[in-house]
């Protein structure tokens, strides 16, 4: 067994301990019970519908701010090529 075997087992030994006896079964009851009251449709697509609107909101304000900073650094670079033009004009 090497090295990293021997950590995980130690792992999952220290884990084991740390469940009191039961736990398992415990969480296979309490699933199951749950499991009679899904969500109903609508629920979902009311939660699919808000997380589309608010990941459409979050691009939208990212590109907004990206796209703000990209349109004054373009608009610099070409200052700084109309004078570079205006500047060789003058000097023919």
């Amino acid at each position: 067994m090497n090295p990293e075997d021997r950590a995980w087992s130690r792992l999952q030994n220290h884990a084991a301990a740390q469940l009191s006896p039961g736990f398992a079964q415990r969480v296979l009851v309490a699933a199951r019970a749950g499991a009679k009251a899904a969500p109903s449709f609508l629920g979902q697509f009311t939660l699919g519908a808000a997380t589309a609107a608010l990941c459409f909101v979050a691009v939208t304000l990212f590109q907004a701010q990206r796209t703000g900073g990209d349109e004054s650094s373009t608009l610099a670079d070409w200052q700084k090529i109309t004078a570079a033009s205006q500047e060789a004009e003058l000097g023919q």
